[in-house]
């Protein structure tokens, strides 16, 4: 179907509600992280990559409203599935509410800040072909840089601390 659209279609996004649902999955046990979910989003990986198509990760309904504790929960919540999605590959991802977004910036800040250090330092071990113990490749190298480049296009990193 990719390859049918001809570059128009620019993104999958998982839907976690609608496609839980449909599996007959219980409204209790419908979140991003659930098995179903997981293999949905794998298989989408695969038809997209190398393609430039980018795939989208599905939302927490659990929102940041109400009380203290309540907000706190919800944040909890969606930084663990954010911080899973970015660890998996999924760089992009959606919410249901405005007040969802300071956790998802905060996890996205601190996944590229906490990465970026073994990732320069991997990247340049790669490029000066010094001993790292890691046998890298030229595969490894791209996905390095891209890694990196997010990092900068979000703003978590500047370029001056990715340059090798």
């Amino acid at each position: 179907m990719l390859e049918v659209s001809e570059g128009r279609c620019l993104a999958l996004v998982y839907g976690t509600y609608d496609y839980s649902a449909a599996l007959g999955v219980s409204p209790a046990e419908q979140r991003s992280d659930h098995p179903v979910a997981e293999h949905a989003k794998a298989v989408m990986q695969v038809a997209a990559a190398n393609t430039g198509v980018r795939v989208s990760d599905g939302s927490s309904n659990i929102l940041p409203v109400g009380g203290h504790d309540a907000v706190l929960h919800a944040w909890r919540v969606q930084a663990r599935l954010v911080w899973r999605a970015l660890r998996g590959g999924l760089y992009q991802g959606w919410d249901m509410h405005p007040a969802q977004l300071p956790a998802r910036f905060l996890v996205t800040y601190a996944f590229f800040r906490q990465g970026a250090p073994a990732a320069v330092a991997r990247l340049r071990a790669y490029r000066t072909k010094a001993e790292s113990g890691v046998m890298d490749e030229p595969a490894t190298e791209k996905a390095l840089v891209a890694y990196l480049t997010r990092g900068v296009g979000c703003g978590a990193l500047d370029p001056d601390e990715v340059e090798v």
